[in-house]
């Protein structure tokens, strides 16, 4: 198990624990609709065709023969539309030119086009200038050609997929099943409703975006057993698990024990605020991840590593910003001097205000003070912004900074 580790080792480790684990999914074929959308391809796609089937015109002109640029004039002898099919075409003659539309197929022969710009008719013959086989014209198969792998196992399908999909002819496709996620919280005052359980909606919600099959369990008292049990049943019938809360140091948080006793813990404590306490343990092959009781450090270690293990290696939208106030980050001696701080800012004609300062809706600090990352995490109402930034030192009024979007 490693401690307190930087985000950039969290996110290493769990790029590796979504190699070793992600795709251990059954397959399913289904059809080439929108529901596939957020899929992954559990094969290779192939092309079964060139495409294009035949050299087009990427130009309004005239198709001919490059060689016969040395012999004007030609004789215009047609013309050819896109929509015109290859096989109707007739082969094209020396000294022979065609008019031909932008997107139609080069008759059998030409093997360029003279742009309208460069062409000079006078009755039925063609004048024009030096050119080279190949000019405007878009080339048979450089697209993709028969055979070529086009999208790779392990993609995710997106309107771009999509659209290549149905450009293939494809009906249907092999793709992973749904990642099936448990989720669940801890703690007695949730489990016996004296505190509304906001963690695992958040969750919930979030692994809906993803792709996920996500299934609610409930809450679970402040047991060790019960904890051990819960998470055991959930490793069993589900892809994985997450849990919220009981995974700090106090004399009821069970959930880090209770993974190192039925698997193995890979990281205990990410140098984030909020977000700080989140272990990530695997249970039978299962990951299992154990977010902060903290509402928004629920949502940030969800960002930064759930989604990371669900969606891969890309980062979310962002844009750069400067920020409008001081961030003058805590000076604890638990804190690292490298800790990844995350401010909640709202976006305004390119510049980020923070939440927590007067102006904002939670005027928890007056300016000049510490950044209060524990206040500012105790309410998800922090999170109703546009995005947040990563900050590592202070920072100050006017700075650029670089804002994470929440969209």
């Amino acid at each position: 198990m490693e401690k307190l580790v930087t985000l950039k080792r969290a996110r290493e480790i769990i790029n590796s624990l979504r190699e070793r684990c992600y795709f251990n999914r059954t397959t399913e074929l289904v059809e080439v609709d929108t529901s596939l959308l957020g899929r992954e391809l559990a094969r290779d796609v192939p092309a079964p065709e060139d495409s294009p089937p035949h050299d087009i015109a990427s130009y309004d002109g005239y198709a001919m023969r490059s060689d016969d640029a040395k012999r004007y004039p030609l004789r215009i002898v047609g013309s050819v539309y896109a929509g015109d099919a290859y096989e109707t075409l007739p082969e094209l003659g020396e000294g022979e030119a065609v008019y031909v539309a932008t997107g139609a197929f080069l008759p059998p022969g030409a093997d360029c086009v003279l742009r309208l710009e460069d062409a000079r008719v006078e009755g039925d013959l063609l004048y024009g200038i030096d050119i080279q086989r190949g000019t405007k014209v878009v080339p048979r198969g450089s697209n993709y050609r028969k055979g070529e792998v086009v999208l790779r196992a392990k993609t995710r399908i997106r309107a771009q997929e999509f659209g290549i999909l149905h450009g293939l002819g494809v009906d249907r496709v092999e793709v992973f099943r749904r990642p099936r996620v448990a989720v669940f919280a801890t703690g007695n005052e949730i489990a016996r409703g004296i505190i509304r359980d906001v963690n695992s909606f958040v969750v919930l919600a979030l692994l809906e975006q993803w792709g996920c099959e996500a299934e609610y369990l409930g809450a679970i008292e402040d047991d060790y057993d019960a904890t051990v049990s819960a998470i055991s049943r959930a490793a069993e019938e589900y892809d994985c698990v997450v849990t919220s809360g009981g995974v700090s140091v106090g004399r009821r948080d069970y959930v880090l024990r209770a993974i190192e006793e039925l698997g193995d813990v890979l990281l205990y404590k990410v140098k984030t605020r909020p977000g700080k306490p989140v272990a990530v343990g695997v249970v039978g092959e299962k990951p299992v991840f154990a977010l902060p009781g903290k509402p928004t450090g629920a949502l940030v270690a969800a960002l930064l590593h759930l989604r990371r293990y669900f969606l891969g290696r890309g980062e979310e939208p962002f844009v750069f910003a400067r920020i409008t106030e001081d961030i003058l980050l805590s000076t604890k001696d638990t804190d690292a001097p490298d800790i990844a701080n995350l401010v909640f800012v709202h976006l305004e004609n390119g510049s980020a205000r923070p939440i927590g300062f007067p102006g904002s809706e939670m005027p928890l600090m007056k300016r000049g003070e510490r950044y209060n990352v524990s206040a500012i995490a105790s309410n998800l109402r922090s999170a109703l912004v546009d995005g947040y930034a990563i900050v590592e030192r202070d920072t100050r009024r006017g700075e650029q900074v670089k804002v994470h979007l929440f969209t």
